[in-house]
């Protein structure tokens, strides 16, 4: 007996992948919240599940996260797709019961909230990161510049840099600066909810044609679902509009100091802190109101005229005179985050400027000696200064004191987790082994120096483990 084989339909052939395109999709998503979101300059990479949701009310709540936020959006798109499965079964049965039972779901409704939801993990991080978040910032802005400097003393070259960073001239209350570091640092998981999002649309095409043959039309919105929609909406605008009228107010506050209008400036500024507390952790703020304040009263010098003063100094390369205007801070007032920030800036800068670790090794210690002082006095200031702990103990080991060379190494280790830093620290532990006679442990350290460089940058570690140094 011949079976008639029934003609090509997409609308027959496409129905699996309803199913199955936004079960990955859902997957994918999963997938995010483990990954990590954000690779932070200190060598912590942080997953979704240590991303708090912060967007600048300082409602800050261990639970809730980028990680929970990917899980409910998993949680959505799954049921999609089971929604897509009963669709996908009752077409195949052909039953008019089940047919009748299903006809009340609008996909492509169900499809534009699923977008939101993908695309709402990724753009609230952004948002966040770029506009909410400025404690966060400071803080990774100051390990930032920490690391470019200990790399440019690793004494062999690094991985490139997506956008390269000059730590001296990094100033993150500039949004290029914020930019350049989060393309430096972001992580895969950032993304897993765009490619999500870009399944799920491919996915919405396979249901062109299917939702029209069978009938299933959105049902007409009632007026609580306008409500809800609306007041959703507005509970966006609130709560997202409060950092972003802050960088407005700060961006007022530039322009009233470019036009000389000092007093406008200083209650731009007020207003912009009064959104977005977490301005007050970024030094550039404080510089700014402290340019206001010096040409308004200028016999009545305080702590952020001061550190406005050191800050233009800076600008002007007269590095000597910026480090005692900060000094004079440093003692007179309290010693707050963001004036050690800026004293630290202006000590490497004193310390750099003979260029020490360069050049060919007998001529270094004219230019090594002259950067102990400064980079003493660093830590003295920050002792979890990672930058000041590492070349201290370079120049040490260059000096031939090896002993006190590895304890500034292992201060290092302790203090940081980046590989490459951890790499060019074992490194020198090792060779601090090597000059006390220690071989065997010194090769030992050589092998951890080699372990946390997969990608063989470490030239230094590889010729003394060959002996040809």
């Amino acid at each position: 007996m011949l079976t008639l084989r029934q003609p090509w339909s997409a609308h027959r052939s496409w129905a699996p992948y309803r199913v199955i395109l936004p079960a990955i999709t859902g997957c994918m998503m999963l997938i995010a919240s483990i990954l990590p979101w954000f690779n932070d300059p200190g060598g912590t990479k942080l997953t979704a599940w240590q991303l708090p949701v912060d967007l600048g009310w300082q409602l800050r709540f261990g639970f809730l996260n980028y990680g929970l936020l990917c899980t409910c959006c998993t949680l959505t798109i799954f049921t999609i797709s089971w929604q897509a499965w009963q669709i996908f079964h009752a077409q195949q049965s052909a039953d008019p019961t089940q047919l009748l039972a299903t006809a009340h779901i609008d996909m492509k409704q169900r499809y534009r909230q699923a977008y939101l939801l993908c695309l709402l993990p990724s753009a609230l991080f952004l948002f966040q990161f770029l506009v909410a978040d400025m404690g966060m910032m400071a803080e990774v802005a100051r390990n930032q510049i920490q690391l470019e400097l200990a790399r440019s003393h690793f004494g062999y070259a690094t991985m490139p840099e997506f956008m390269p960073i000059l730590p001296f001239t990094l100033h993150p209350l500039h949004l290029s600066d914020r930019i350049a570091i989060l393309f430096d640092q972001i992580g895969l998981g950032f993304f897993m909810p765009l490619f999500s999002l870009l399944a799920l649309w491919l996915t919405r095409a396979f249901w062109s044609h299917s939702t029209q043959q069978t009938g299933w039309v959105q049902p007409p919105l009632s007026r609580q679902h306008h409500l809800l929609t609306y007041g959703l909406a507005l509970l966006g605008i609130l709560i997202l509009g409060r950092p972003s009228l802050a960088l407005l107010s700060h961006y007022q506050a530039v322009h009233a100091l470019d036009a000389g209008n000092y007093s406008k400036a200083l209650q731009w500024l007020d207003q912009a802190r009064l959104l977005n507390p977490t301005l007050d952790a970024l030094p550039d703020y404080h510089s700014e109101r402290g340019q206001a304040q010096y040409f308004l009263h200028p016999q009545h010098p305080g702590i952020e005229s001061e550190t406005y003063l050191g800050a233009y100094y800076l600008t002007q390369n007269d590095i000597y005179t910026s480090y005692q205007t900060l000094q004079n801070a440093w003692h007179a007032y309290p010693h707050t985050p963001w004036l050690r920030d800026e004293l630290s800036i202006a000590l490497a800068q004193l310390a750099e400027m003979n260029k020490p670790l360069n050049g060919p090794s007998q001529a270094r210690l004219v230019n090594d000696e002259p950067a102990l002082p400064w980079l003493d006095e660093l830590i003295n200031i920050d002792s979890s200064n990672v930058y000041a702990q590492f070349t201290t103990g370079r120049i040490l080991c260059e000096l031939h004191a090896y002993g006190s060379c590895e304890a500034h190494m292992r201060v290092v280790l302790n203090l940081q987790q980046s590989p490459e830093l951890r790499s060019a620290a074992y490194t020198y532990i090792a060779i601090s082994r090597f000059g006390l006679g220690d071989t065997i442990n010194a090769r030992e350290y050589l092998y951890k120096a080699q372990d946390f460089d997969p990608s063989y940058r470490n030239n230094t570690a590889r010729q003394y483990m060959s002996g040809m140094r």
